[in-house]
C-alpha cells in the first residue's frame, strides 16, 4: 500500500501534527500552492487519514483534523526526522 502519493502528503500530515488545520495556515506554513493542497487535503481526506470539519458558515470555512488513522501516522514520522538527523546532509 503506498499511503503517501505525492511528496507533499507527509508535510501536511506534520503540519497537522504540530496543531495547524485550516487551508491558509497550512499555505502559509508549507509554502504550497492553493490547487496542489486542495488536492491533496482531498486525497488524505478520502484515505482517512484527514477529518474535514466546517468551523463558519457563510462563507463555509474547514478544518482538517487528523483521524485516528493519520495519527497513527505519527510514530513514523518521528522515526523519518531521527533518521534525517542521523544521516541527513
Amino acid at each position: 500500500m503506498n499511503v503517501f502519493k505525492r511528496s507533499w502528503d507527509l508535510d501536511i500530515v506534520a503540519a497537522g501534527s504540530l496543531g495547524v488545520c485550516r487551508f491558509d495556515d497550512f499555505q502559509r506554513t508549507l509554502g504550497i500552492s492553493r490547487k496542489v493542497l486542495s488536492e491533496r487535503l482531498k486525497w488524505l481526506t478520502g484515505a482517512g487519514i484527514l477529518e474535514r470539519r466546517k468551523y463558519q458558515n457563510a462563507p463555509d470555512r474547514y478544518e482538517y483534523l487528523l483521524t485516528e488513522k493519520g495519527r497513527g501516522l505519527l510514530p513514523v514520522l518521528a522515526a523519518m526526522k531521527q533518521w534525517e538527523e542521523r544521516w541527513g546532509q
